[in-house]
C-alpha cells in the first residue's frame, strides 16, 4: 500500500511540470507540490534566536529569547509527545552551537542582554544523554552570530561576529579557547566549510554590521586568503539566524563536499557546489523559482542535506504565511528541483531554523512572524513538513483505493504526454555538462600558477602533488586532474617546465655557476635529471643552450 502512496505525488508532479507554450512546444518548469503538514505539540516557551538539533532521536531546542525579547536560559526536548524542559547555565540567544563527534553540544556566546544587545563570552557543554548542561570555559573573544565547525582533529574552529571584532579562534576539544589568526574581513553568520588536510574556509557576503561586502575574500584556517571570480556575480545567501555548517555536507567516500545557496543582484537564487576550495555552480534541471502563484518567495536557510535520500532542502516563506522547501536532488545531473509549499500557516514562525529528521522530513520550531516588532512575540508552535514516508499507516483510505487512484493517475499522465507530445527536458550536451567543470579547472589552474609564480614551490626538491594540494587546501586528485585537463600534461611535466625556465634564467644571469649547482638551485635532484628535461623542452643540453644564447648575444 505504501508503495502505491509514493506513486501519487510522482504522478502529480509529472502532470504539473509540463506547460504548453504559445507555439505548441512544451516547456519544463520546476514542479510545485503541496507538502503534507502536521502540527506537533507546542513548546513550553515561545522562542526565537534559538538553536535546534536532532539528538538521540529527540528534537531539541536551546536558548534564544522569549516573549518581551527576554533571553531564556532553557533547553527543551520532545520526548513521548511532550516537551521536557531544563535549565542551561547561561543564555545563548543568537549564540554559536555545534554537535560534536562525542554527541555533546558546544554552546558558546550569544547576546549579553535582553533586546539583542551586546555579546558574551560564556561557554557550556550540553549532554543529551544525561540531559544536563555544564559551564566550563570562556571564549577568547565575546561573540554573537558566529559559526563553528569541528575539524578531523576533534578541535572546533570558531569565527564570525556581530557589531564587534572578528577573528579565528580554536576550541581544543577540552576546556581551552585560543586565538589562531586574524581574518581578511569581518563577517556576520559566515559559511564555514571543512577542506582536505585539516583546513577550513570561511566565506560570507555580509560584514559584521550586516552590510554587503564589496569584495568577497575567502579566508582559510591555515592557508592564504584567496578570491573566486564566481563571487563577482553571486553573493552567499545571507541568513538571519545561526546555522550549522555540516548540515550542508554532502560528501561521500572521503570526499569533502558542501552545497551553498547564493544569489545575484537581481535576487535570483542558485546553488554552489563546494569541493575543498573549488566553488562551481551546480547545474539544475530548471532555474530556481523565486515566486509562486501567491507572490515572491524569500529563501532564508542553508541547504539541509538529507544524505540517505541524496536530497537537500532550502526553506523560505512568502507574505501569505506559506512556507516553502526547495528540494534539490543533487545526485542527479543536472540536479532535479521540486518546490514544496504549505497552505497559509498564520500560527507558524516564518523566521526559524529547521531540523532534519532521520526520515528526511523537516521540523520547524518557534520563530517569529512577519509582523513588525515580532521579536517581542515569538512563537511556541512546532510544525512537521513530511516529504518521506515513515512507515505509519494512513487512516481512512484502503490500500485497494490507493492502487486504483494510482492507476487512474498513471493513465491520465500517459494520455497527457501523448496528446501534448511532451518533450523530456534535454540533458545537457557533453560540452554543456563540462562547462562547470571547465570553469572550475580554469579557476584552480590560476591558483596553481599563482602558487608557482609567487611562492616558487617548484624549487622544492621532491615536490609531490600532495604538497601542492596541501598549500591550496584541496584534494590531491583535483590538482592532477586540473593540470591534465587545462595544460594537457602530467603534473611532473608541468612543474619541470617551471624548473627549466628557472634554470635558463640562472644560466644567463650567473654564467659562472656550475651546471650541477644550477640543477639543485632550480629544484632538480641532480644535473642528469635537469639535462633530461632540458633536452625534452629545448632539444639541447643546458650547456648547449647556454652557449647558443651567448653566441647569439655576441653576434646579433
Amino acid at each position: 500500500m505504501r508503495q502505491n502512496i509514493r506513486l501519487i505525488p510522482v504522478l502529480i508532479v509529472l502532470l504539473m511540470t509540463t506547460k504548453l507554450s504559445a507555439d505548441g512546444v512544451d516547456k519544463v518548469q520546476c514542479p510545485v507540490v503541496k507538502v503534507e503538514v502536521e502540527r506537533l505539540p507546542d513548546m513550553n516557551i515561545p522562542r526565537s534566536g534559538h538553536s535546534a538539533f536532532l539528538l538521540n532521536g529527540e528534537v531539541t531546542v536551546v536558548g534564544g529569547h522569549t516573549s518581551g525579547f527576554v533571553l531564556t536560559p532553557t533547553i527543551e526536548y520532545l520526548n513521548d509527545g511532550k516537551w521536557q524542559q531544563l535549565q542551561t547555565v547561561y543564555t545563548h540567544d543568537g549564540g554559536i552551537s555545534i554537535v560534536m563527534k562525542s554527541g555533546k553540544v558546544l554552546l558558546a556566546g550569544g547576546f549579553k542582554d535582553n533586546l539583542g544587545i551586546g555579546q558574551s563570552f560564556e561557554v557550556e557543554l550540553y549532554d543529551p544523554v544525561a540531559h544536563e548542561s555544564k559551564g566550563f570555559g570562556c571564549l577568547d573573544q565575546k561573540r554573537v552570530s558566529g559559526a563553528a565547525v569541528e575539524l578531523d582533529s576533534g578541535r572546533v574552529m570558531i569565527t564570525g561576529n556581530w557589531y564587534a571584532d572578528d577573528g579565528i579562534e580554536m576550541f581544543d576539544g577540552k576546556t581551552s579557547f585560543s586565538h589562531v589568526r586574524n581574518v581578511s574581513q569581518f563577517r556576520n553568520l559566515p559559511h564555514v566549510f571543512r577542506t582536505s588536510g585539516g583546513d577550513a574556509v570561511i566565506v560570507a557576503g555580509y560584514d559584521f554590521h550586516g552590510d554587503p561586502l564589496d569584495t568577497i575574500i575567502i579566508d582559510r584556517l591555515y592557508g592564504e586568503p584567496f578570491c573566486n571570480e564566481l563571487f563577482e556575480s553571486w553573493r552567499p545567501l545571507h541568513y538571519d539566524l545561526a546555522q550549522h555548517s555540516d548540515d550542508s555536507f554532502v560528501g561521500e567516500n572521503g570526499e569533502v563536499r558542501y552545497l551553498m545557496p547564493v544569489e545575484n543582484k537581481d535576487g535570483q537564487l542558485a546553488i554552489i557546489d563546494v569541493r575543498d576550495t573549488i566553488f562551481t555552480p551546480l547545474p539544475t534541471s530548471t532555474p530556481i523559482p523565486m515566486k509562486s502563484q501567491w507572490g515572491p518567495i524569500k529563501y532564508i536557510t542553508p541547504v539541509y542535506a538529507d544524505r540517505p535520500h541524496q536530497r537537500g532542502y532550502v526553506v523560505g516563506f512568502d507574505k501569505t504565511n506559506r512556507l516553502y522547501a526547495l528540494c534539490i536532488d543533487y545526485a542527479k545531473s543536472p540536479a532535479a528541483l521540486t518546490l514544496y509549499h504549505t497552505d497559509p500557516l498564520p500560527e507558524a514562525g516564518m523566521l526559524t531554523i529547521p531540523v532534519l529528521t532521520a526520515e528526511g522530513n523537516l521540523i520547524l520550531t518557534g520563530g517569529i512572524s512577519l509582523e513588525p516588532n515580532s521579536n517581542f512575540s515569538p512563537m511556541a508552535s512546532v510544525w512537521l513538513l513530511r516529504f518521506n514516508d515513515d512507515g505509519s499507516e494512513t487512516a481512512g483510505i484502503n490500500g485497494w483505493l490507493w492502487g486504483v487512484l494510482a492507476t487512474v493517475l498513471l493513465l491520465i499522465g500517459i494520455v497527457v504526454i501523448v496528446l501534448r507530445r511532451r518533450k523530456v527536458q534535454p540533458q545537457p550536451e557533453p560540452e554543456e555538462q563540462s562547462e562547470t567543470t571547465t570553469r572550475g579547472n580554469e579557476q584552480l589552474m590560476q591558483r596553481i600558477c599563482h602558487l608557482m609564480d609567487e611562492k616558487q614551490l617548484y624549487l622544492q626538491q621532491g615536490l609531490k602533488v600532495s604538497d601542492i594540494a596541501s598549500a591550496l587546501g584541496i584534494n590531491s586528485r583535483y590538482v592532477s586532474d586540473c593540470v591534465k585537463a587545462v595544460r594537457g600534461c602530467s603534473l611532473t611535466q608541468f612543474v619541470n617546465e617551471y624548473r627549466v625556465k628557472h634554470a635558463k634564467r640562472l644560466l644567463l644571469e650567473r654564467p659562472e655557476m656550475k651546471i650541477s649547482t644550477v640543477a639543485i638551485e632550480s629544484g632538480f635532484t641532480n644535473d642528469k635529471a635537469m639535462t633530461r628535461y632540458f633536452k625534452e623542452q629545448t632539444g639541447m643540453t643546458p650547456t648547449e643552450w647556454k652557449t647558443n644564447k651567448q653566441n647569439n648575444a655576441q653576434n646579433p
